[in-house]
């Protein structure tokens, strides 16, 4: 994700090249940041199918995400990644689509419910492909440079962590050059070039205040569809397709989540502009999984993940977590 600032921030040391993580158990692994809207699916996912994992929170403010060794599980430099094994999966798609494969039965509850090429199904990939869509970071990071929208943010995204965001991007960027010259490896060059170009047009895209508003009103076309398709239900079901929560209503009801705490709510669905919308999310908040990946303050999720965190690795991650700002959630989506 880009800012509008016209001039990269001072150049700045570079960044650590960070020392590859050790396990010594079998568990799924996942690198990740807990902001990172990409992450919060997957997290969400394996909250809702019971999927055991060790976490791994990837210093994205610091740079980590450039170090030799991550870029040589994703040559992006991209969270999420799943290691299971010798087996790395990169992106979030990707993942959800591994463990949906690999961990079915009774306690691991599938969510793409459906056989291929029913109604149901293709309603199913309807929505998520209606969501998946979206340009949540061009939504977060322009939700911050127009003030006009006058919105009502959430923490984290509050006081100086809005302007901490913007100044951010910059130095991410700065970064991500820096990376790209250092490099020896041609598909890490390729890779890491493409990531850039997607930066600097984002950037662009949300500096104008007339583009960023064709963004929002994407957002709320999406929106509006849902309401109506909610509508249409009789009798009224619990989620998109149904009664059992699908891929699809994971991804809306964390886009929602995304919009509230950027301090939308009003400007989409409040006031009775769509209150089937509102239901839903109103519902989507109740699920456990949902207190697991929202805890009631920040100091809870990095509470709960440092409680995750394999104790041979919490020596060298203290400072991962104490320099784990939120403000990085945007750097690379």
């Amino acid at each position: 994700m880009n800012s509008q600032a016209n001039e990269i921030a001072p150049a700045e040391p570079a960044p650590q090249d960070f020392k590859a993580p050790v396990f010594n158990d079998n568990k799924l692994v996942l690198y990740f940041h807990p902001y990172n809207f990409y992450s919060q699916k997957v997290l969400l996912v394996l909250y809702e199918k019971n999927i055991d994992f060790t976490p791994y929170v990837v210093d994205l403010c610091n740079g980590e995400q450039y170090s030799s060794w991550f870029l040589n599980l994703n040559p992006k430099g991209d969270v999420p990644v799943l290691q299971d094994g010798a087996f790395i999966i990169p992106n979030s798609p990707q993942i959800i689509n591994y463990v949906e494969s690999k961990f079915r039965g009774e306690h691991h509850p599938t969510l793409k419910p459906y056989m291929p090429y029913s109604l149901e199904y293709d309603r199913m990939s309807t929505f998520e492909r209606a969501f998946t869509r979206l340009p949540v970071g061009a939504l977060s990071l322009g939700s911050f440079i127009h003030d006009d929208l006058k919105l009502s943010p959430k923490a984290p995204f509050i006081g100086p962590v809005r302007q901490s965001c913007l100044k951010n991007n910059d130095k991410v960027m700065d970064m991500l050059r820096r990376s790209m010259d250092e490099t020896n490896s041609n598909i890490c060059l390729s890779a890491l070039k493409q990531k850039l170009d997607i930066q600097v047009r984002r950037r662009n895209l949300v500096a104008s205040r007339t583009d960023f508003q064709r963004v929002l009103d994407a957002v709320r076309n999406v929106l509006l569809f849902v309401e109506q398709e909610l509508s249409k239900q009789a009798p009224r079901k619990e989620w998109l397709t149904g009664d059992e929560l699908t891929l699809a209503d994971v991804s809306l009801g964390l886009l929602l989540q995304r919009l509230y705490q950027l301090g939308f709510e009003n400007y989409y669905w409040g006031y009775g502009k769509l209150p089937l919308v509102e239901g839903f999310f109103l519902r989507f908040k109740q699920r456990p999984s949902y207190h697991k990946l929202m805890p009631s303050s920040n100091f809870e999720i990095l509470k709960e993940m440092w409680s995750m965190t394999p104790s041979n690795y919490k020596l060298g991650a203290t400072a991962g977590f104490l320099g784990m700002a939120m403000f990085a959630a945007f750097a690379h989506k």
